[in-house]
């Protein structure tokens, strides 16, 4: 019933990017052409008014944004309204666990937030006079091919931190989760106590981040192994992560109100 769940919410997903996505890296290719780039042997268009240029910059700089701001509605928006509001007398009739609904709703926002930083990534990187065939022809992508097949020590660092990163973005969301999920328990204003739980649960990790980082200083895990340094890091997100979850899952399993 997961899959089912993830495929209803990736679906509404694609309805919500399905312009903004394509249009920010169309925009970020039309500044390859219209940036008064120098490049030796190519003439990058140097003729463009600099008001199309200045133009076209704000307009990637407005779609970035829009992306930001859209990216930041969807992952609210879909828990709040989906699972707390009008929908969720529909989702919670549904013949799945409360849990099921909450982890779709995490794992469609988490994957929606890197397709959202590649894509912010990919319209810098088109804007940028690269020549693409060069690159090819010069074997970089054989070159990176052997250096992972040599280095594969130096490969799970990087996928270490890869996973890390995908463990801040997972715990960003559910920190948003918890929040609404505990400001849903009041009566009464719920949306401003749901930002109010937000800041308390934000300074709450922090301050418990700060804290167990004087603690395990002594320790020299990061100078000593950094993969030790690295795994603790992994394994405290993941167990805030955990917490974070569950409450949010408990509210909607053992306290969920409607009305």
């Amino acid at each position: 019933m997961l899959w089912k769940l993830l495929k209803y919410d990736f679906r509404s997903m694609w309805k919500q990017f399905a312009v903004v996505w394509p249009a920010v890296l169309v925009i970020g290719l039309v500044n390859r052409f219209t940036l008064p780039w120098e490049v030796t042997g190519s003439s990058a268009m140097a003729n463009v008014p600099g008001a199309v240029g200045v133009t076209t910059v704000i307009l990637l700089f407005a779609g970035l944004l829009a992306m930001g701001v859209l990216a930041l509605v969807f992952i609210l928006q879909r828990f709040y309204k989906g699972l707390l509001g009008d929908e969720g007398y529909l989702m919670h009739t549904l013949p799945v666990k409360p849990w099921q609904l909450v982890a779709s709703k995490l794992i469609c926002a988490v994957v929606m937030l890197i397709i959202s930083g590649a894509v912010a990534f990919l319209a810098m990187l088109l804007m940028v006079p690269v020549d693409w065939s060069a690159l090819f022809q010069e074997g970089i992508l054989g070159n990176v091919i052997r250096w992972a097949a040599t280095n594969l020590g130096d490969v799970a660092v990087l996928l270490e931190i890869v996973l890390l990163l995908v463990e801040v973005l997972a715990l960003m969301v559910l920190t948003c989760y918890a929040a609404m999920a505990v400001g849903h328990l009041f009566q009464r204003h719920r949306v401003a106590m749901s930002v109010v739980a937000f800041v308390v649960l934000d300074i709450v990790i922090s301050n418990l981040t700060a804290i167990l980082g004087r603690l395990a200083a002594p320790l020299e895990i990061f100078a000593v192994n950094s993969q030790v340094g690295i795994w603790a890091v992994i394994l405290y997100q993941a167990v805030l992560g955990a917490a974070l979850f569950a409450g949010a899952t408990l509210v909607l399993s053992r306290r969920l109100n409607l009305e």
